[in-house]
């Protein structure tokens, strides 16, 4: 690797470890987020001052050419991100859910306050007899 890359690659790394620090102290991005990236910052500054490692894991890996070895371990790295991301996104929309339904049990439950359905017993909270009820209150009106 020539003196020439090594300099432009501990430039970029420092660059992208201020880049994420004034982001996160701007509450752009999250502390659990800006950790990858720290660590990624940080691996990039660490590799481009000494590239003997990639080198080595390119040899202990079998891989043919260290470059392909760094397109494997970006790769990897970049599929556990983005798994990362989808149990994020699968967990968000649970959340989603379990909030939408409790905000629409919250509407009912104040329409019924409103319209004075509050003997309700336990067997009244089926969802047809419910709906009966609603339908018989608003049949009043």
């Amino acid at each position: 690797m020539s003196i020439e890359l090594r300099i432009v690659l501990i430039v970029v790394s420092l660059c992208t470890l201020i880049f994420i620090t004034k982001r996160v102290r701007s509450a752009k991005v999250k502390l659990e987020d800006s950790i990858f990236w720290f660590c990624m910052a940080f691996l990039l500054l660490i590799v481009s001052i000494f590239p003997q490692i990639f080198i080595f894991a390119s040899n202990l890996s079998g891989t043919d050419a260290p470059v392909h070895f760094v397109f494997l371990f970006f790769i990897f790295i970049l599929l556990i991100l983005g798994f990362n991301q989808s149990m994020r996104i699968s967990q968000m929309d649970t959340k989603i859910k379990e909030l939408t339904q409790q905000l629409a049990i919250e509407k009912f439950e104040r329409y019924c306050n409103d319209n004075g359905m509050v003997d309700m017993k336990e067997d009244d909270l089926d969802p047809d007899v419910l709906l009966e009820k609603v339908r018989g209150e608003i049949g009043k009106k």
